[in-house]
């Protein structure tokens, strides 16, 4: 079965990836021309940052995005979902105690596979306190039978706006892309998204696979600035 490049859903993580180029120190009046940019691209999602609280002392603001931070740029998003990241390692709980009174429309929890099990567990509060959340599984090539047993055996899947194979190192190729999510939906997850690097230049090939093979959604960054799929390399094949 052939997908519909167009009705997956994408989102743009340039600033939260391009952030490890430049210590996440990014001029808020750029923020406000990309922000625009995405909008009128008609880009689903914004990853915005890290909202990180290990290690974010010698970092720029947008490694840890708090709430008061974030409002300057939430006012004229449109329908644009702004949202952030937090490494499940660096994350305090306490700094998601609501989403209502909170500024972004979701968040990514970003987890090595060791850390899948509390991870979830970190994913349930999120979802508690009334978050839209995303779940990145890093370094997909190291997750083993037994974390996809314990994501089989959890019983909150439909908590998740999806599940994310994430390629952390660019060792995927996209003969590797249907096995992986064979096995994530063997084990009872409907939608999964796609991340991907552009290390050897398969980013490209390995996203186009992933919506060959129903992805929820992808990722893309802006003029390279994140390392993962061009945007304007995605466009051009639609």
């Amino acid at each position: 079965m052939c997908y519909n490049p167009l009705m997956v859903k994408i989102l743009d993580c340039s600033i939260r990836d391009g952030g490890h180029q430049n210590n996440w120190n990014f001029d808020a009046d750029f923020v406000f021309r990309y922000i625009e940019k995405l909008k009128s691209e008609k880009i689903d999602y914004c990853e915005i940052g890290y909202r990180n609280y290990i290690d974010k002392e010698s970092k720029g603001e947008f490694f840890s995005c708090d709430r008061l931070f974030l409002e300057q740029f939430i006012n004229n998003k449109g329908s644009l979902k702004i949202g952030v990241m937090a490494d499940y390692k660096r994350i305090n709980i306490k700094d998601f105690n609501s989403a209502t009174d909170d500024v972004v429309d979701f968040v990514r929890i970003a987890c090595h596979p060791a850390d899948i099990a509390d991870s979830l567990l970190v994913c349930e509060a999120l979802k508690q306190n009334k978050y839209n959340v995303f779940l990145q599984l890093m370094e997909i090539p190291n997750v083993k039978d037994e974390h996809y047993n314990i994501l089989k055996n959890w019983e909150h899947k439909d908590i998740l706006e999806s599940i994310y194979i994430a390629d952390s190192y660019s060792t995927v190729t996209p003969k590797d892309i249907p096995l992986y999510f064979e096995k994530l939906r063997s084990v009872g997850f409907d939608k999964i998204s796609f991340h991907a690097h552009n290390d050897r230049n398969l980013a490209l090939d390995n996203t186009l696979k992933a919506i060959n093979c129903g992805a929820f959604s992808v990722d893309v960054c802006q003029n390279n600035l994140g390392g993962n799929l061009n945007w304007d390399d995605y466009k051009n094949c639609l």
